[in-house]
């Protein structure tokens, strides 16, 4: 009979303190990090290494690629206007090789012209393709197989050779093949090339040289359209702006390498949230000379 009582006193003891003691949460996991929730896209456009208008282009992208490394972005693009000849994509190959992220290229019409693409696809692979960050899919587009941009100061849009409007047409078929198989899709998808297809107004100026020009601009916009594209990444103007136009944004980036149209040197951080939103922000290369 004593065991048992010690027994019950206990029992009663050891129920007692269980009443008072604190309530402990299930799930005691840290908070999720924001940024597992968005993409943080580093734009860099026109660095226009060996370019005589830019002689200090080199210097100026080694100090953006120090600056990237302290944002640790998802990846990085280059939009286009890398160097003025192989020598040039050498050079800034081998500084952009000091990145921490993934870096992604899509050629501007200082590295392709309108008979030469394959030397820009014999060293850096393929001039339009696809590549995935999360749940954002960016369409990688080659706008100098949508124009003839070798002369400046043409008043009307050039024809393209016969052998590179093959090309385009290859290119447009597989814009419009992948529209098909994004129907059912949930993924973002935003389109990054060099050229914007539209003029910001009056910006730069009237010349077909700053725009994608017809037949291939109702071309591309429908095929950008099929795509859900509402966000388009370019370049071209060494101008960073944002601006709407046919119910695409216009993102273009800033260049780090001269200022045609005054601005500031520099380049772009684009934050994507899964319903697509995205926010440009610029960023000055602080004491960069042109």
């Amino acid at each position: 009979m004593r065991i048992k009582s010690l027994f019950t006193s206990a029992l009663y003891i050891t129920l007692s303190l269980l009443a008072v003691a604190p309530v402990v949460a299930q799930d005691a996991s840290p908070a999720k990090d924001d940024r597992d929730d968005q993409v943080s896209i580093v734009q860099i456009s026109d660095t226009h290494l060996g370019d005589h208008h830019a002689p200090h282009a080199a210097e100026n992208l080694k100090q953006a690629v120090k600056m990237i490394n302290d944002r640790h972005p998802d990846a990085v693009i280059l939009s286009g206007d890398i160097g003025e000849n192989p020598q040039a994509w050498d050079e800034a190959r081998s500084i952009l090789k000091n990145l921490n992220a993934p870096l992604h290229y899509v050629p501007g019409n200082h590295d392709v012209h309108s008979k030469d693409v394959e030397r820009y696809r014999n060293i850096f692979g393929k001039d339009y393709y696809e590549f995935q960050v999360k749940f954002v899919s960016f369409v990688m587009i080659d706008s100098e197989l949508l124009g003839n941009y070798d002369v400046y100061g043409d008043k009307s849009p050039a024809p393209l050779p016969p052998e590179t409007e093959d090309e385009s047409d290859r290119m447009l078929s597989w814009l419009n093949g992948l529209a098909e198989e994004r129907r059912t899709s949930k993924q973002v998808v935003i389109g990054v090339q060099h050229i914007p297809v539209f003029h910001d107004g009056k910006f730069p100026d009237p010349k077909p040289y700053w725009v994608i020009s017809e037949p291939y601009r109702s071309k591309e916009m429908k095929a950008l359209r099929q795509l859900g594209i509402k966000d388009m990444l370019v370049g071209h103007w060494h101008n960073g702006r944002v601006f709407e136009r046919e119910g695409i944004t216009w993102h273009v980036a800033p260049s780090i390498a001269w200022l045609p149209w005054g601005g500031e040197l520099g380049f772009a951080v684009h934050t994507i949230s899964p319903d697509g939103k995205v926010r440009t922000q610029f960023e000055d290369l602080p004491g960069a000379r042109p």
